[in-house]
């Protein structure tokens, strides 16, 4: 919800008033809590207009609750753990949270506001309701982010099993997907009966079928779920059973029908970017500064180095003046050696002191926040740093999915643990 158009949000706030007057009752009892109809209700009609506002149709409403009405249940033990350890999500949060909203709706905070009170909700409800969302962001990042590492052995071993995958950050695909949907207590013979139309709606495809015919023709149901597009994503966010069955994939192109636990799959690449380097430019440099204080005025701080600077011109090392004279202590030993960086990363009076000078040549004398400088240009060079790219975004997505699986264990174990009641039998 955080990221729906000014309409959505109009049009999600006015169905969840028009919710609060139904007929409530109680669905669910967690451990002391209680689930209503009109908690669910609510959790439908949002998730209904996310789905409608990015133009995919929303799936009946016995198939989409039900999954809803568990989350919802894993929401509530969550929420009860945040209570137990205290953890408090503060108003300047849930403020921070409603700039970005009404940013992202090209809109002020208090324009905001008079959207949501004009829809017939209360102000403070809305605020709970996203305090509720980051309390929960909390609770995970807490029991899960601290627990996860990623060893160079697991980078290695990535690497080496999605060799296509260079440089991610650089590579964006948009998709469009069909899935034959499987339940997890599903019989085998259902198991495969779902296959067999997976493989027939991509015969279909294949022979000229587009994605929104087959999203008439097939979904929403309970069998099949259609997306005609899940919009560009970066391939880090892929799990790696869709970057597997993409791999031969071009433009246009579907990929074979693979199995996930939610069902049997068809992913179609609409379009791709990005390339596998990433070349930037990099200037080898070394420095001398020296600083101000009780016993030198800036004035003589800026003539000695100016003598330096002479003298380095002059023919004397200036690797050997900087181990003589630099208060650097982190690159004296080395005769002022930076190493080889990017000018983007200098600050910026740095950076505009050493522009446009040559190899060997030696810059004016410069002050910075850390105290004046002279600064040489010791080599230039163009350098392709897909590599590093590669190994920093393998570490991201194997701590994301880590995450992710250590959170599904840890969610499963408290729902088993918990004391869950079905006041109802849930029939939509």
């Amino acid at each position: 919800m955080i990221k729906a158009s000014l309409f959505v949000l109009i049009m999600i706030l006015g169905v969840v008033a028009h919710a609060q007057t139904a007929i409530n009752r109680v669905l669910v009892v967690v451990n002391e809590e209680a689930i209503t109809q009109a908690d669910l209700d609510k959790r439908v009609a949002l998730a209904n207009l996310e789905t409608r506002s990015s133009g995919q149709n929303a799936p009946p409403y016995e198939v989409l609750a039900p999954r809803l009405l568990e989350e919802m249940i894993v929401d509530r033990l969550l929420l009860e753990i945040a209570r137990r350890s205290n953890l408090i999500v503060g108003e300047g949060q849930v403020d921070y949270a409603l700039s970005v909203i009404a940013k992202q709706n090209q809109i002020g905070v208090n324009e905001l506001k008079n959207v949501i009170e004009q829809s017939g909700v209360a102000f403070e409800d809305y605020r709970d309701d996203l305090k509720r969302q980051l309390t929960i962001r909390q609770v995970i990042n807490a029991r899960i982010g601290r627990t996860i590492a990623v060893s160079t052995t697991e980078v290695e071993e990535y690497l080496d099993q999605n060799p296509q995958t260079e440089a991610p950050e650089d590579r964006k695909v948009e998709l469009a997907q069909i899935v034959c949907l499987v339940e997890a207590d599903a019989s085998t013979d259902e198991r495969q009966r779902r296959k067999a139309l997976a493989l027939r709606i991509r015969e279909e495809l294949s022979a000229g079928l587009s994605f929104e015919e087959a999203a008439d023709r097939y979904g929403p149901s309970d069998e099949v779920e259609v997306q005609v597009s899940l919009g560009m994503r970066e391939a880090k966010q892929l799990p790696d059973v869709f970057l597997n069955a993409l791999r031969e994939v071009a433009e246009g192109g579907l990929t074979e029908v693979f199995e996930t636990p939610r069902g049997w799959h068809i992913l179609k690449v609409i379009r791709s970017q990005g390339g596998a380097s990433r070349m930037i430019s990099q200037l080898e440099l070394r420095h001398i500064l020296m600083r101000q204080s009780a016993l030198l005025s800036r004035q003589q701080v800026r003539s000695r180095l100016e003598r330096a600077r002479d003298r380095i011109i002059s023919g004397e090392d200036f690797g050997a003046v900087a181990k003589l004279q630099s208060e650097d202590t982190t690159t004296r030993a080395a005769g002022g050696s930076l190493g080889w960086v990017e000018s983007s990363a200098l600050p910026p009076e740095f950076a505009q002191a050493i522009e446009g000078l040559s190899a060997g040549e030696v810059s004016p004398v410069f002050e910075t926040v850390a105290g004046l400088h002279i600064a040489q240009v010791t080599g230039e060079r163009e350098v392709d740093i897909a590599e590093d790219l590669r190994r920093r975004e393998a570490e991201q997505v194997l701590r994301s999915r880590k995450s992710q699986e250590a959170l599904e264990q840890w969610t499963q174990s408290l729902r088993e643990e918990a004391y869950v009641q079905y006041r109802v039998t849930f029939d939509g």
